[in-house]
């Protein structure tokens, strides 16, 4: 998966909550992640099925970083 994130990408990320250009991608990236486990399950591949859990596991991780870095941020202090 996504490695930990630095406080300095803590610190990036959670300047970008509210901007609106990131909402637009996050909104993009929060579609596709359900289109991943929509596609993960309906998928009679197992290779396919599998890497498709793999994108979505990794898009659920970028998401919820994003979304916790200020707290984060402010439990480190």
């Amino acid at each position: 998966m996504l490695k930990k994130p630095t406080q300095q990408v803590l610190t990036a990320l959670a300047h970008l909550e509210g901007n609106l250009s990131f909402e637009t991608v996050r909104s993009w990236l929060e579609e596709s992640l359900q289109d991943l486990y929509r596609n993960s399950v309906s998928t009679k591949d197992d290779v396919l099925s599998r890497w498709q859990q793999g994108g979505a596991q990794a898009v659920e991780q970028f998401l919820s970083t994003a979304k916790d870095a200020k707290e984060v941020i402010r439990k480190s202090r």
